[in-house]
């Protein structure tokens, strides 16, 4: 007899009513506990992401709120300024206006009739309390500095021009008024200053300090060496209400460009922390800070504002805020925070803060960063609320199903046939989910709850769709990323005078681990190209995301002023930190070229060496090298390796995917016949002898590639013309090291006679080292420029400095004739003396603060005496 399963089901649920029951409760609590625990550990990780992208869109439109703060603000100052250069410069006052002085703006002083006190103006008291301020909304303030006040009263025609000014700079009020309204809640003080002594300042106040010079306040004194543009200075002491400002200011000048004075605008400090604040939606407990990564400071960052400038401290408004940096009592420090600032505008970091772990959300632009500081306590506390919450639920269930299986052990027999029914629904809503999802619809999703083992069935069901979804996502995302690591390779090939230069790259797989680049560099007033080839240790995505970032560590060191080594260097001491216990490495070439010059510079680390081969001769040769692969070894140190190219000759630099690959035999491509088909190919340029060598190479391979291929061919144009050449140093560098090289380059290049090189090199290792040494009486680094051109059979030499006035034509000639015990003046002069006998002519002439010394050389008459 056959039975159907709602049958059996029933026959076994009576038979066996209390045993099954008791295990199904058993089991049923078991899956709850293990369900409260990952339910409530999943929501709670989940909350804990949304709480911190949370916090890190709070910066970002913190960010993006002051931004907009700042560019009103620096249009209200060189708005303002633009009118005073109007009233000053054009347009004449049509009638004289009351003028009020700041001596006026005291009760009873014949002071504006609306002076009244304004809570939005305090000042800080000796004992830090702040008292309302009296001013006026009517009338700005004028007041002219002791050394302007004595200027009239000798001058009696500066008086005269004196009291124009402060006529014409009273046309302001209107344009004061509107600033005012529409930066109520931002500005503080809106002022106008004179280099004759004249300030003026709205709303009108008479709180100055007996000492107030506008003129040697630091936001004058910048706005003084600004061209055009608005300037920011960092926070300072406002001398009337003594809170912290910052303050946007911006020049004044006459119709042919002179300086007349300036403009500026204060923000007060503390409104924009309270703003921070009251944006955010944990204000009880947050800590907001602006901030800014000094140049050179390359480990700290620098506050502009927090509320510990006007934490009740009472500070003198001339000696200001000292600078205080971002700190943490983290054992890493500050340099987790600086290193995601590296990599991202905007995220969030865990350090310690004030004893207990917090979060660091930053958002950043060019100039300035944004950080909140919150609590891990703060953060967490709604998670592990919810997460109770969940547990407690879950408990409930639990004790409601324990009443339940005690009544279904009474009523068993009278719902057995309808619990069979009950079994076998699921098992039919599973057979048509399952046709649903093999049909693609991965959205498919069983809302069924059996309590019993069905459940895992039916969450393993609801849990295979989106991983399926999932997997076919991230055959998405890797082709997307393949598309971005394309984007990351040169689009073009590069333009360099006197070279030919081409590139091309092939991976095996979606992403991979071979990188070249072509980076231009300005090397000291000369056009450079750096040329890089990589290969990071295996393929795929970890060994892309190591080349992203070599790629992006090689161009942010692009515009420093540094050697080969010094970059290479730097980005293995970052790769060797980053890839520690990765087990990870890279390989890598630098080559660096210089316009229309034969000289060549590379650093290789532990990369094969870069194949040379010369046509006219026939013969290949390698640019070796010692060097370890990068992020190894954090300590090691590279070297910096030079030759010089022969018009013609060709550079071939490659990974190892192409003399590595096999045959369907196995057979290596070798690198005998990549030299061959270099050598075919050395009378072609440069693109075509690289197409040349990947298409042989992939020809050779018909199952497939196996490894990454890149290769980059140089090839030094036949005719190279180089007629001068000009670098840069400074006295803080060893200028013989920066201008050696150069000028043996310029004497190869232009087949300079051994003995004019010497004499070239002498005589700026001459003139340099005085200009070093008697030029610069402060601490401050100083550009030197040297120009050396060749015209003919005549040689010239330049050299610029900012240096104390010399003028080498005047120096005594040394008393050469006369013995040591008998000589009138000091010994010395020596070398002057040696320059003049070296050189043909001499001219000096001091020009924008300039000494600039043009000397010339006859290289027919230095031949004829070597």
């Amino acid at each position: 007899m056959k039975f159907s399963i709602r049958i059996k089901i029933f026959i076994v649920l009576v038979a066996f009513s209390m045993g099954p029951l008791l295990l199904s409760r058993t089991l049923m609590s078991r899956q709850a506990g293990k369900m409260v625990d990952q339910v409530s550990g999943e929501t709670r990780g989940e909350m804990l992401n949304i709480i911190r992208a949370e916090l890190e869109h709070n910066a970002d439109s913190l960010l993006r709120y002051f931004e907009a703060r700042g560019q009103a603000i620096s249009l209200s100052a060189r708005m303002l300024a633009r009118q005073a250069e109007h009233y000053l410069v054009w347009q004449l006052p049509e009638k004289s206006s009351p003028v009020y002085y700041a001596s006026n703006f005291h009760p009873g002083n014949a002071a504006p009739p609306d002076l009244a006190p304004s809570d939005l103006y305090l000042r800080r008291g000796r004992t830090s309390k702040a008292s309302p301020l009296y001013i006026s909304l009517e009338q700005p303030a004028f007041l002219l500095s002791k050394m302007g006040m004595m200027d009239m009263m000798e001058e009696p025609t500066d008086a005269g021009k004196t009291e124009e000014d402060i006529q014409r700079l009273n046309e302001l009020t209107p344009v004061f008024k509107a600033l005012f309204n529409e930066q109520r809640k931002d500005s503080q003080w809106f002022n106008v200053g004179l280099e004759s002594g004249v300030f003026l300042t709205y709303p009108g106040h008479g709180h100055f300090p007996p000492h107030f010079d506008h003129r040697s306040q630091k936001w004058y004194l910048n706005a003084r060496h600004a061209t055009d543009e608005v300037v920011w200075t960092a926070p300072g002491i406002d001398p009337a209400t003594r809170l912290s400002v910052s303050t946007a200011s911006y020049p004044i000048r006459d119709k042919e460009g002179r300086f007349l004075g300036a403009a500026s605008v204060d923000v007060p400090i503390f409104r924009i922390i309270e703003e921070a604040q009251l944006r955010s939606r944990w204000s009880g407990d947050i800590e907001a800070y602006m901030v800014y990564r000094k140049p050179g400071d390359e480990d700290r960052l620098l506050i502009l504002a927090q509320q510990a400038y006007d934490d009740g401290q009472r500070r003198h408004w001339m000696v200001g805020i000292e600078p205080d940096w971002m700190k943490t009592d983290d054992p890493r420090g500050i340099e987790p925070l600086l290193e995601a600032m590296k990599q991202n505008k905007g995220g969030v970091v865990n350090l310690r803060h004030k004893g207990q772990n917090a979060f660091w959300a930053y958002a950043s632009n060019d100039e300035i960063s944004f950080i909140l500081i919150a609590p891990d306590s703060v953060i967490t506390r709604l998670p592990d609320q919810v997460g109770g919450t969940l547990g407690t639920l879950f408990s409930r269930i639990r004790s409601i199903s324990s009443i339940v299986s005690g009544i279904m052990i009474v009523i068993i027999g009278l719902i057995a046939w309808f619990g069979s029914r009950a079994v076998t629904n699921p098992l039919l809503h599973m057979a048509d989910a399952a046709k649903r999802l093999a049909k693609g619809d991965f959205s498919v999703h069983m809302d069924l709850h059996t309590g019993d083992e069905r459940d895992e069935l039916i969450h393993a069901f609801n849990d295979m769709g989106p991983k399926l979804q999932e997997r076919l996502l991230l055959r998405r995302d890797l082709k997307l990323a393949q598309e971005v690591q394309n984007l990351l390779l040169p689009r073009k090939e590069p333009e360099l005078c006197g070279f030919d230069i081409a590139g091309g790259i092939s991976f095996c797989d979606q992403t991979g681990g071979d990188y070249y680049d072509f980076i231009e560099m300005d090397d000291q007033g000369t056009r450079s190209l750096g040329v890089v080839l990589g290969d990071v240790s295996g393929h795929g995505v970890q060994s892309a995301l190591v080349m992203a970032t070599t790629r992006g560590l090689l161009r942010s060191l692009s515009s420093a002023a540094i050697s080969p080594r010094e970059r290479i260097q730097t980005v293995n001491t970052v790769l060797s930190r980053d890839m520690d216990g990765t087990g990870r490495f890279l390989t890598l070439f630098y080559l660096r070229l210089k316009a229309n010059s034969p000289e060549i510079q590379w650093v290789r680390a532990g990369h094969e060496p870069a194949i040379r081969y010369n046509p006219e001769t026939g013969v290949f040769s390698e640019l070796s090298g010692e060097g370890l692969a990068l992020g190894v070894l954090e300590e090691f140190e590279y070297e910096d390796y030079t030759a010089f190219l022969e018009p013609g000759e060709v550079l071939v630099m490659a990974t190892d995917g192409i003399w590595e690959a096999r045959n369907e035999e196995g057979e290596m491509f070798g690198k005998k016949r990549m030299l061959a088909i270099v050598k075919e190919n050395a009378h072609n340029n440069a693109e075509t002898i690289r197409a040349a060598l990947m298409d042989a190479a992939g020809a050779f391979r018909p199952a497939g590639q196996e490894d990454d291929i890149a290769v980059v061919v140089i090839k030094r144009d036949k005719e190279v013309n180089v007629d001068a050449t000009t670098f840069r140093m400074t006295n803080k560098e060893n200028c013989f090291k920066c201008f050696q090289p150069r000028v043996e380059s310029f004497g190869r290049c232009h087949g300079l006679p051994p003995k004019a090189v010497f004499h070239l090199t002498l005589v700026l290792d001459e003139l340099i080292s005085n200009i070093i040494t008697y030029g610069y009486a402060d601490l401050d680094e100083h550009p030197i420029e040297v120009t050396i051109a060749k015209q003919d059979d005549m040689l010239t030499i330049r050299i610029e400095d900012d240096a104390e006035p010399f003028n080498i034509l005047e120096a005594p000639e040394p008393e050469l004739d006369t013995p040591l015990e008998e000589r009138q003046r000091q010994i010395g002069g020596m070398g002057v003396h040696l320059v003049k006998n070296m050189v043909s002519h001499i001219k000096y002439q001091r020009s924008n603060g300039k000494n600039i010394l043009t000397m010339t050389k006859d290289l027919k008459t230095c031949a004829h005496q070597g």
